[in-house]
């Protein structure tokens, strides 16, 4: 085979695989959605972006929900003065926003939560269990993620803080 006969084969197929190499990355999947908070206005993760986000997802029937969002809450109080939001996310589809509120309200929720009753954020993210937390990183690379919250769990936590918020 001549030379110019495999440069003519070999040049497209550089040129393709150059082209695929070339690709912008995909957006991340957490700044694709957008959810309704209690209020009904809209949150988009997108506007998140170089924050450290964290998700808690709950639902009021969950007993080990109850227990997760204290230490949610002592986790959102230690980076309250840091580059983060924390956010809980109800996946129910068939109570009303008061009925959720008042649950949010009995677990001692003091974080504002979004709603996600057609689990686009549950199923994009494959979420099996509740509670789950996950947290994002400032580019909104996913970090961590752990099914069932409790006490004990505070100092791991705690202790990743650093590495999370220096994450990029």
């Amino acid at each position: 085979m001549s030379f110019r006969r495999v440069s003519l084969i070999l040049l497209p197929i550089c040129f393709f695989l150059s082209v695929l190499g070339c690709r912008t990355p995909e957006e991340p999947f957490l700044y694709q959605i957008s959810l309704e908070d209690w209020e009904g206005k809209t949150h988009s993760f997108s506007e998140d972006r170089g924050k450290l986000v964290i998700l808690d997802f709950w639902a009021s029937w969950c007993e080990p929900c109850k227990k997760a969002v204290p230490v949610v809450e002592e986790l959102r109080q230690r980076l309250k003065d840091t580059n983060t939001v924390v956010f809980g996310v109800n996946t129910e589809d068939d109570l009303s926003i008061p009925e959720i509120k008042k649950a949010a309200d009995e677990f001692g929720m003091k974080y504002p939560s979004l709603l996600d009753p057609k689990w686009k954020l549950v199923n994009g993210l494959r979420i099996e269990g509740q509670p789950a937390l996950f947290v994002f990183s400032k580019s909104g690379k996913k970090l961590h993620f752990q099914y069932g919250i409790s006490e004990r769990d505070l100092p791991i936590l705690t202790g990743r803080l650093k590495n999370w918020l220096e994450s990029p």
